[in-house]
């Protein structure tokens, strides 16, 4: 890969900051969530692990190497599974531990340790490894770029069939989230055309996206359920195209920020929630962020929780992970 094409691929850097921010947000439930933050989840929710599935299949083809089929995917089990397992037992074992003196959201038993082999139990959050892993098993066997597009045809089949499959695994959620991937994958190889389009059409696309979330969260009867069909693919769209004018505005501090984020965000979504919840037990021992009345008190709580859902991650691959070799070996780090 040329040095053009790498540059190139800031914009993905960014976006997937981004993503990784509203992850953090999303993942935030609190009980008393006034309705404002439920409608801004509801949003979130109706594009953001579409656009993470877009990013990885972008990168992945961008930086495809000739390698054998099985070097390939020992590089991704270090990658994706051993961080999957070591976290999932840290998750575990913190769950178990403070059970009995915090609320423990999704409760776990010792029989956890086994379950992780083949569900999320840890955390629910944890299906995207599974999901990411089955795209990078399956990806490869579509090695010509006529083949790739057959690839997406098949994703985009088993997306719109009414069919469901075993959540054992997690391939069922890797049924659903294949057609993102795979759109990647033909958007690189097709990244003439792609980025044609993104350039012509981001006026339109935007507005496009605006008026599908605000169908879909008013709940109003518009096209029956194309309008939710449609929405993460204008999701994608509108985030990539904002991320590629903030890669031609680079010295702007909110551009900065997301480039710092971006080499943290496995980490991060490896950690997020075990740090927000740290930090959601504390703040909820202090009584003025107790009164679920207070919509003040409900937004800088939030704030914090947040914050520390990103920074925290960020300072432990910063200053522990990536330091020794052996914690590089547990979370996949180089």
């Amino acid at each position: 890969m040329n040095n053009k094409t790498k540059n190139r691929l800031i914009n993905f850097d960014i976006a997937k900051a981004i993503c990784m921010i509203l992850v953090v947000i999303g993942h935030y439930i609190p009980e008393n969530a006034p309705s404002w933050y439920v409608m801004n989840r509801e949003f979130i929710y109706t594009f953001h692990m579409p656009l993470f599935m877009f990013a990885s299949g972008f990168i992945y083809i961008a930086f495809k190497k000739d390698e054998s089929y099985g070097h390939f995917l020992m590089k991704k089990v270090k990658r994706l599974m051993i961080p999957y397992i070591v976290t999932s037992l840290i998750i575990v074992t913190i769950k178990l531990l403070t059970e009995k003196n915090a609320y423990v959201e999704n409760p776990v038993t010792v029989l956890s340790y086994i379950k992780v082999l083949y569900s999320p139990v840890a955390g629910y959050f944890l299906w995207f490894i599974w999901a990411l892993w089955w795209m990078f098993v399956i990806a490869p066997i579509f090695r010509s770029k006529r083949l790739r597009i057959t690839g997406f045809a098949i994703a985009l089949l088993l997306h719109y069939m009414p069919i469901s499959i075993t959540t054992l695994f997690c391939l069922e959620q890797a049924r659903i989230m294949m057609v993102y991937f795979f759109l990647g994958i033909v958007a690189y190889d097709y990244r003439e055309v792609y980025i044609g389009y993104t350039k012509k059409l981001a006026i339109p696309v935007i507005l496009l996206f605006a008026g599908g979330e605000y169908v879909f969260l008013e709940h109003l009867s518009v096209l029956g359920g194309a309008i939710e069909n449609m929405i993460p693919y204008l999701g994608i769209a509108t985030v990539m195209y904002i991320s590629t004018l903030l890669e031609h505005h680079q010295t702007l501090v909110f551009s900065k920020v997301l480039c710092s984020i971006a080499p943290s965000t496995y980490i991060i979504y490896l950690f997020h929630t075990t740090f927000e919840g740290f930090t959601k037990a504390v703040i909820h021992k202090i009584p003025a962020f107790c009164d679920t009345s207070s919509e003040v008190m409900f937004t800088l709580g939030a704030v914090v929780v947040v914050f520390i859902g990103i920074v925290g991650p960020i300072a432990l691959h910063k200053y522990v992970l990536s330091r020794f070799k052996i914690t590089r070996f547990m979370f996949g780090l180089k």
